[in-house]
């Protein structure tokens, strides 16, 4: 007889009624129902106190043991036995036959393998082969939970009907009920006046009624018919026909809707329509209306190939009501398009490409989309082709920049062949290493000048060590040749420096020791290992005036600590700085007995033997590297106790008597999503510095569990130098078992890429409030992402 209840293992699929993700929702660990390994409530509650730097708080693991105490685990069915060759255990208080049946009466327990059946009384007909639980009737079988006034099935026809029924899911905290379950035997079911929720028991803050639901095993699928979202048992959407996928198999249908209010856009509602085109197919269309703006379309197409993947988003406004050009007319159409594929044909042979482009520089300041945000102010197009080889590699690439904003377009490459082998020789650690590249550069601009750059550069490196002590010896030669079209080549003055034809050849010599100091020691009964590396390098390039190349991908690197230790303080190799100079650093490390880094300093300096001469077109003729010394570059990292967090760096110009770089971050963690952080950054490069290029920010965050349920956020970051705030956010979130609820105050600066005198004229902010609600387990019904907003919470250290 139990071989016919299994009909019990797809009502799962009633939580997917509305939302197709709900078990990838649910806090509860979860299993599907072909998964091979079983979920526990100790799983669950495992995951859910689990936090990077602190456990959550006892109060708030006790919450969620509260929340899921009444959902049994998942234990495991094994598919692989046949279940007629599985015995059958039955108990009773009393057994007797009448005109061919058999009737099983008191307390009746019925076990077959992880399958159970209890009922006050059983009554089996030989003649019809007709079985009836009658009377509190339970069925357990390590997915479901069952309870039925009765269950009536026939071992002949397999069909079975199950009266006042009430179901609670394994492993996951659905539940729900029906009126009547009927099973043709052939993998078909209908449950009449059904419903279903993830509160728990004696919480019914929302359900999903729906008064017909068929089951389709066979082909997996779910219908329903009539189903109601209700909230506090009142009706807040109706749905009158909704199929779904019994698994995680996508099916056609709308998806959840988002809104959204904001003081510049006013009302906007998002309604996704996701359509599952083939087995490794999809795409997503979304129509959004903006009260302000006008409607837009979005859509995404993924694939997914033996070989490889991809996507492609496209955004499409038609007529923008707010936005206005230079000239004071609205902007019109908009749109965004990203593109993203990544293949391997074989082992050796792989390719991939990343193309960005919007509309109009202020497309993400005004869109809320996933593919950008308003800090963004450059956009990638590449594609590349690589093979790769044990000891070489070779690349193929075409690479450009969208730029958004004042700034200047970088060149085009197009294309760029590079080739990189290396290889080990019979003497020592000595190995050989080849670095070519042939890169063509265009420009989108007909008076910039364009270019072939060929640079090949061979490297024999030799690095020994002895005990503590490391020595690494490199020596290089670095040949490049130029051809550079000049004829329409005006827009700058220093083009007339330029050369339509260059040979630069130099070489390159660097020695780099140090020794790895360790000691142990004591503090306050806690042992510790302190480790000490002292490093000293010397470089040597030798002069060469560079100024007859032009700039196709060079700039200045920003500095670090390890940045000191560079060959070349200019990234690409259209500048090769000269150099005759020696780097010395330190740096000191305490780990505690499982190895963690606690504490982490190091601080290091570049003394230049000779001036170097080697400038960037843009430079100042009083170039920083004139000075006999580099700025001095000190780091300092400290994790006390998983309590407290401080990451600190600076650059200090010591002839100039100038702070350049500066950024500091201090975090407080007091439990599970409680935490304070202060941050400050700042930049400026010297005293003569544009007013866009100065940083001279402060920043907090703060998130707060008030208890179990209610936790509170709020960050604030201001400009010292322009004396405005860029971003403020506070909001509250309450989160029960069964829902949780959000709202919001945001208020932000816009992108502005005018001028210094018209910043406090024209600068926009926008202000928006958000409110969120979700049903747990049926995710969110409200949409909001202003906790994150502009700057995104930001690890304080970087220990190991």
């Amino acid at each position: 007889m139990l071989k016919l209840i299994p009909l019990l293992f797809v009502l799962s699929p009633v939580a997917s009624a509305v939302a197709q993700e709900i078990e990838n929702k649910n806090t509860s660990a979860t299993q599907s129902n072909t998964d091979s390994s079983a979920s526990t409530k100790s799983d669950a509650i495992t995951k859910i106190a689990s936090l990077e730097e602190k456990s959550a708080p006892r109060d708030v693991q006790v919450f969620f043991r509260q929340c899921y105490s009444q959902v049994p685990p998942v234990t495991t069915r094994n598919n692989n036995l046949d279940k007629n060759q599985i015995p059958i255990s039955i108990n009773a208080n009393s057994l007797r036959g009448v005109n061919g049946e058999i009737i099983y009466q008191g307390d009746v327990n019925v076990v077959q393998g992880e399958k159970s059946l209890d009922a006050d009384r059983l009554i089996y007909n030989r003649n019809t082969e007709q079985a009836n639980a009658i009377g509190n009737a339970r069925y357990v079988d390590g997915q479901i939970t069952l309870l039925a006034d009765q269950i009536d099935t026939n071992l002949k026809t397999d069909e079975a009907s199950l009266l006042q029924t009430q179901y609670q899911f394994h492993g996951q905290s659905g539940r729900g009920n029906a009126d009547r379950v009927y099973d043709n035997g052939q993998g078909f079911y209908e449950l009449n006046s059904s419903s279903y929720t993830a509160c728990p028991p004696g919480d019914i803050t929302w359900s999903i009624d729906s008064s017909t639901l068929y089951i389709d095993k066979e082909n997996d699928m779910g219908t329903a018919y009539n189903a109601v979202l209700r909230i506090k048992d009142v009706p807040v959407f109706y749905f009158p026909y909704i199929s779904y996928p019994l698994s995680d198999t996508r099916k056609t249908g709308l998806l959840f809707p988002k809104y959204e209010f904001s003081s510049v856009n006013g009302f906007s509602y998002s309604q996704p329509l996701y359509l599952n085109l083939t087995s490794n197919q999809d795409a997503t269309i979304t129509p959004t209306y903006m009260e302000n703006r006008g409607l837009l379309v979005a859509t995404e197409y993924r694939y997914l190939f033996d070989i490889g993947s991809g996507q492609i988003q496209t955004e499409y406004l038609a007529d923008d009501r707010i936005r206005e050009d230079d000239d004071g007319d609205l902007i019109g159409k908009r749109y965004l398009f990203h593109f993203e594929h990544q293949v391997n044909f074989s082992q050796d042979w792989a390719f991939e490409a990343d193309y960005n482009k919007v509309s109009d520089d202020y497309y993400f300041t005004d869109i809320d989309t996933e593919y950008g945000t308003s800090t963004d102010n450059q956009l990638l197009q590449t594609a590349k082709l690589s093979y790769t080889k044990s000891n070489w590699n070779s690349e193929l690439e075409v690479r450009d920049f969208q730029i958004l904003g004042d700034d200047d377009t970088p060149h085009i490459v197009l294309p760029k062949l590079a080739i990189n082998a290396y290889q080990p020789l019979n003497w020592k650690s000595l190995q050989f290493d080849w670095y070519s590249e042939v890169t063509r550069f265009e420009h989108s601009d007909s008076e910039v000048y364009t270019g072939t750059r060929i640079h090949a550069e061979p490297k024999l490196s030799l690095p020994l060590y002895y005990d503590s002590l490391f020595i690494n010896t490199e020596l290089k030669y670095m040949l490049s040749v130029y051809q550079q079209d000049l004829e329409n080549a005006t827009k700058y003055s220093w083009y007339d420096e330029l050369d339509e034809s260059v040979v630069r050849y130099l070489p390159s010599f660097k020695i780099h020791s140090g020794i790895n100091l360790e000691r142990d020691f004591s503090v306050f009964g806690n042992d510790y290992r302190q480790t000490l590396v002292p490093q000293m390098q010397y470089l040597y390039v030798p002069y060469q005036n560079q100024s007859d190349i032009g700039l196709y991908d060079t700039t200045t690197l920003q500095q670090d600590y390890y940045g000191l230790f560079r060959d070349n303080r200019y990234s690409g190799y259209d500048r090769i700085a000269e150099a005759n100079q020696i780097t010395v650093g330190v740096s000191s490390s305490f780990l505690n007995e499982q190895g963690e880094e606690k504490l982490r300093f190091a601080i290091g300096q570049n003394y230049y033997l000779s001036k170097s001469r080697t400038v960037l077109p843009t430079d100042d003729d009083d170039d920083s590297q004139s000075v006999s010394r580099s700025s001095i570059i000190a780091e300092f990292d400290v994790n006390f106790e998983n309590d407290y967090f401080l990451h600190a760096g600076v650059e200090w110009d010591s002839d100039e008597n100038l702070l350049k770089r500066a950024n500091t971050t201090f975090e407080k963690r007091w439990a599970y999503n409680t935490f304070m952080q202060l941050s400050y950054r700042y930049y400026k490069e010297d005293e003569d510095a544009e007013w866009d290029e100065i940083v001279n920010q402060l920043g907090s965050k703060v998130n707060w569990s008030i208890n179990t349920q209610w936790s509170a956020y709020a960050s604030y970051y201001y400009d010292l130098e322009f004396e405005n705030s860029y971003e403020s956010i506070i909001g509250i979130k309450y989160q029960s078992c069964c829902w949780a609820l959000g709202l919001s105050y945001d208020k932000h600066m816009q992108s502005y890429y005018g001028t210094e005198s018209d910043f406090n004229d024209d600068m926009e902010t926008e202000n928006s409030i958000n409110l969120t609600i979700e049903l747990m387990g049926l995710g969110g019904v409200g949409y909001s992402d202003s906790e994150d907003g502009l700057f995104d919470y930001g690890r304080p250290f970087y220990l190991k």
